[in-house]
């Protein structure tokens, strides 16, 4: 073969070679989509809400490493148009958190809503909102569950665009008296003194808690009603030691409940504090009270905040919401809302269209297995909070042991055992 036929043949099958390749390019480059607009309405002043941008920035980040959501064959990214809407700060009315949703949908253009806001009485107006514009929302931050329901129930049909993913208080409730009970048959404890912030939703939840754990056995042996941004508990904490009370049962979300836990330290008070603490969810938890919030017993809502092996997806997102921000997810929020842009994409894809009734219909046939469980709605569009993780989604109480927040309840997620302080007897 002489060297003018063999360059020939050379450079016929560079060309080929580079035209299926341009050509593969320019298919995958056909396959990529425009994003897909995620609006984000969180309380950016709200731990919780710090929480929850936190998680949906992290999905949306691997998500997109992964190409993006597959939309009947097109490859569509995540954009997350995130908006302060400020309800959990003083005197921000409930039209002003309405407005920075309206923002979302009309000024942002946003495809779906995922996230807050918070507070129960700005989500249940906001699912009007919702059904107006005829657009997919998914709480995973904050909103009251019975409130949830109620509204839900009345229509339906109307309100079929909201699903809800976050924390559950109809869950946590029976979940504590659950594991009050446990702790009755474990140590013989039967004595309960209850204190709690002087708010809505603490009255009633700890009301409901009262009149559950007496029906199990529980003798309620004196009662602490305390103002929000109270600073000395001293008072309150020797009565509980007057009334022979075994279980501090403690129903207050404000910060300064860690100076009553110090307090409680202090002052050797011979009962468990347990409950829902909001000071006793957070990681620095242990430095602000000097480790005086030992055996501190607090619900943080979501299995993953703290490190379990109940899912194969409970340490990888663990892992990687640390390495991502350089300290663990705290509480309520951080995993429901990374969880919410995977439910998304799984929705979608499944659905193959943005059609709010195919991705409804989609929703709702919900069925994955996640972080905290495997991830299902009712008829209500609430997520299914259970004790089984192939059948719904776990909630997490731990204990302050030796620095650590340790998973105690539900067994399932339960990585060690309650501890007594040592001057409990």
């Amino acid at each position: 073969m002489n060297n003018k036929i063999f360059s020939t043949i050379i450079t016929l099958i560079i060309a080929v070679v580079l035209i299926g390749t341009f050509g593969v390019f320019n298919a995958n480059a056909a396959k990529k989509g425009k994003p897909i607009i995620v609006g984000a309405p969180v309380p950016r002043a709200s731990a919780y809400g710090q929480n929850g941008e936190r998680g949906m920035i992290l999905a949306a980040e691997e998500i997109n490493a992964e190409g993006g959501v597959n939309v009947s064959g097109v490859m569509r990214p995540l954009k997350l148009e995130i908006m302060d809407t400020r309800d959990e700060e003083p005197g921000v009315p409930t039209s002003e958190v309405l407005l920075a949703i309206e923002k979302l949908i009309l000024q942002k253009k946003s495809d779906v809503i995922v996230g807050g806001p918070c507070m129960s009485e700005c989500g249940i107006a906001a699912m009007d909102l919702y059904a107006r514009y005829k657009i997919v929302d998914i709480v995973s931050i904050g909103c009251y569950t019975p409130t949830w329901d109620k509204k839900f129930a009345s229509n339906p049909k109307k309100y079929r665009y909201s699903f809800r993913a976050s924390a559950s208080v109809a869950w946590f409730i029976p979940e504590g008296v659950d594991l009050l009970h446990k702790i009755k048959e474990k140590f013989g404890f039967n004595k309960m003194f209850i204190s709690i912030d002087d708010s809505l939703m603490c009255r009633k939840a700890a009301g409901i808690v009262e009149k559950l754990a007496a029906k199990d056995g529980w003798k309620i042996v004196g009662h602490d009603k305390h103002p929000i941004g109270t600073t000395d508990y001293s008072v309150a904490l020797r009565e509980c030691k007057k009334s022979g009370a075994q279980v501090l049962f403690m129903w207050a979300y404000s910060p300064e409940t860690s100076i009553l836990l110090k307090q409680w330290s202090d002052m050797e008070v011979p009962a468990i504090p347990l409950g829902f603490i909001g000071a006793a969810e957070d990681p620095g938890f242990w430095k602000a009270t000097r480790g005086k919030g030992a055996y501190t017993v607090v619900t943080i809502c979501e299995t993953g905040c703290v490190p379990s092996n109940v899912m194969p997806k409970t340490m990888k997102f663990y892992n990687a919401f640390k390495k991502r921000w350089g300290v663990a997810p705290r509480s309520s929020g951080s995993v429901a809302a990374y969880e919410a842009l995977w439910v998304l994409k799984d929705a979608i894809e499944r659905a193959g269209t943005l059609d709010k009734d195919k991705l409804i219909a989609s929703l709702e046939k919900t069925n994955l297995p996640a972080v905290r469980g495997t991830i299902r709605f009712d008829k209500n569009h609430q997520i299914i909070y259970g004790y089984d993780p192939k059948a719904s989604v776990l909630g997490c109480w731990i204990q302050w042991q030796d620095g650590k927040r340790v998973c105690i309840f539900p067994e399932a997620a339960a990585t060690g055992t309650i501890k007594m302080p040592p001057w409990l007897k």
